[in-house]
This record gives structure tokens, sequence and C-alpha cells, in this order.
């Protein structure tokens, strides 16, 4: 039996070091887990990763502000979760979590999280120090609490400090078999 697909999927990439791995990410959703997706990069996100890049991957406009208008699109915090049939945020940082825990809605992600009433997943992202901490576990909790999907970090590098550098390549089959099973 083929898994569940989403129909279109709104990829959300907060700026941890892992969205360089987006336009090859955005591939294999596409191969793997949704007919159709559409990004929307922090800022931070949209400095690691070429915008260029990802919007040739997904065959969309890639959205970062929340007064950029696109084809169709006048609203981008209402209208893009609108068409989804999920919202995926990957990578999820410490800020991105921590906002939408507590409500705040001051840049385009944080803000489409908040007006959607589509399934959200977050993937987490940080370094071993900062998960540590007990206000990202009870954000975390906060999030799992108000219904959000909010699957285990990701392995990989530690920017900081190099370790786990043994783990590359990306552990994209993972991630994708993760998103695979919260579809069902």
């Amino acid at each position: 039996m083929e898994p569940p697909r989403a129909r279109q999927l709104l990829l959300c990439a907060a700026g941890g070091y892992q969205a360089y791995i987006l336009p090859g990410f955005v591939l294999a959703l596409l191969q793997h887990v949704a007919d159709d997706v559409q990004v929307v990069l922090s800022r931070p996100a949209a400095r690691l990763v070429s915008r260029y890049a990802v919007e040739v991957a997904s065959r969309h406009e890639v959205y970062v502000e929340t007064d950029e208008c696109g084809p169709g699109t006048f609203v981008p915090h209402i209208e893009l979760p609108r068409r989804a049939d999920l919202v995926l945020v990957y990578p999820a940082t410490v800020n991105i979590v921590g906002k939408v825990a507590n409500g705040i809605a001051d840049e385009l992600i944080s803000a489409l999280v908040l007006a959607t009433d589509k399934p959200v997943i977050f993937v987490p992202v940080a370094n071993d120090l900062m998960w540590r901490q007990p206000a990202v576990a009870r954000n975390l909790e906060r999030l799992a609490a108000d219904g959000y999907v909010v699957l285990p970090p990701q392995p990989g590098i530690e920017v900081a400090t190099r370790e786990g550098l043994d783990t590359l390549p990306f552990p994209m089959p993972t991630l994708l078999a993760r998103l695979r099973a919260a579809l069902r």
C-alpha cells in the first residue's frame, strides 16, 4: 500500500544551518511526501541558502517577508497556509519554537503558523546546550500541548564545535520516514 502523501505542503525554513540542504530537501519531499511544495524562508534562512535555488527546486516563488506579494498572493501569512494540507517547520530553530509557543507573530513563519488551522509539524534543530535549557523544554511541551506535532530533533553536525561530522551525509531518509509516519 502506498504511504499517504500531502497534496500541498508548506515548508517553513527557519535559520538553522540545515537550511543549506533545502533545494535537495524540497526535491526529496516532492519524491516521497508531497505532490507540491511551497517554501517560506525566515530572514536568517534566506542568508544561508540561495532563494533562487529553492525556487527552482519548488517551481514556486519563495516568500520571506510578511508584506511580499506574489502571483495570486497578497496576504501571505493567511493565503499560503490556506492552500496547504500540511505545514512543515524545518529547520525549526529554538527562536521559531519560542515565538510560536508564546504566540509571537512578528515575522512570516510564526504569523502563518499561528494563522492556520492545518496540521503543523515541527522538526527542531539546535545545539545540545540549547536543548538542555528548561525554557526550550517548556516551549516544546507547549507546542505539543497546543496540538502541534513535534518530531524528535534531527542529529547532525554541531556547527560551533564541529562534532558530528561523521553523520554526513544529512540523515534525510530518517526525516522523510518520520514525516510519512506523521501523515498517517
